[in-house]
C-alpha cells in the first residue's frame, strides 16, 4: 500500500554525488520543510516506487547509466505522478529537449544553469508552472541555417561600452549578465512576474532593469526589445 507524503519529500535521481549533493543545497532553498531522497539510477528508483514510496517533486538526470530512451522516460514519469518531474541534464540537444516534452515533464534544466535561476525555475513548477529552453531549440535551427551577418551595432567600441551603460544611445553589446538573463526570459514569452519568480526578484526590480535596458538599447516597447535583442545575438 503506498504511504502518504508528509510536507515535500523530493527526489533526485543522478548517478554524481557531486551533483546530488548540490540539488540537495538548492532543493532546501525552494523547499520548507522537505524530506530529500536520492537515488543513483533508475533501478535504484525503480525500486523504491516498488517499496510504494511517493514524492511531491522530482529531479531526474537523462544520462544515467541504466537509461533506455523515451519511453522508459515516459513510464517514470508516470509512475511518479503526480509529482512534477524536472529533467536536470548536461543535454542541450533539441531532440532531448523534445523528448522531455513528449513524455509530459514538467522543466527541462541544463546543468550549466546558474543557481539563482535554478532556484527560480524550481520555485515556479513548484506552483504550477512549466520550464523549457526553448532558446535551444531556435539556436539549433539557426545553426542549420549557418551563421548570420552580425550587426555592426553588437560589436562596439571600448568607449562606446561605457556610453551605453549611463544609458546615452544604443549599444546591446553593453547589456550586463543579468540584463541578457532577463530579455532570454522576455524573449520566450514570460511576463514581468514570472521573470521575477525565475530570478529571484521582486516585480519592481524587474520593471527597473527592463526600463534600463529599453533606455540601452534605444527602445520604447517590448516587442522592440525583442527584436532588437535578438538582432544582436545573431537571431
Amino acid at each position: 500500500m503506498s504511504e502518504p507524503v508528509s510536507a515535500y519529500r523530493v527526489l533526485i535521481v543522478d548517478d554524481h554525488s557531486v551533483v546530488r549533493a548540490g540539488l540537495r543545497h538548492l532543493l532546501a532553498e525552494v523547499f520548507d520543510p522537505v524530506e530529500i531522497v536520492e537515488a543513483n539510477g533508475l533501478a535504484a528508483l525503480e525500486a523504491l516506487l516498488d517499496e510504494g514510496m511517493r514524492f511531491s517533486f522530482a529531479v531526474v538526470d537523462l544520462y544515467l547509466p541504466d537509461f533506455l530512451g523515451q519511453d522508459r522516460l515516459d513510464r517514470i514519469r508516470r509512475r511518479l505522478e503526480p509529482a512534477p518531474v524536472v529533467a536536470f541534464t548536461m543535454s542541450e540537444s533539441k531532440s532531448d529537449l523534445r523528448a522531455a516534452l513528449a513524455a509530459g515533464l514538467r522543466g527541462y534544466i541544463p546543468k550549466s544553469t546558474h543557481d539563482e535561476v535554478i532556484i527560480g525555475i524550481l520555485r515556479m513548477i513548484q506552483v504550477g508552472g512549466t520550464y523549457f529552453p526553448y532558446e535551444l531549440l531556435a539556436r539549433d535551427a539557426e545553426a542549420e541555417r549557418g551563421p548570420a551577418p552580425t550587426p555592426a551595432a553588437a560589436v562596439p567600441m571600448a568607449g562606446d561600452i561605457g556610453q551605453a551603460e549611463a544609458g546615452e544611445g544604443e549599444s546591446g553589446a553593453a547589456l550586463t549578465e543579468r540584463q541578457m538573463e532577463i530579455m532570454d526570459l522576455l524573449a520566450r514569452g514570460h511576463s514581468n512576474q514570472q521573470i521575477g519568480d525565475v530570478l529571484g526578484l521582486n516585480l519592481n526590480t524587474v520593471k527597473g532593469h527592463l526600463s534600463r535596458i529599453f533606455r540601452q538599447l534605444g527602445v520604447e516597447s517590448r516587442t522592440q526589445a525583442i527584436l532588437k535583442y535578438q538582432r544582436m545575438r545573431g537571431g
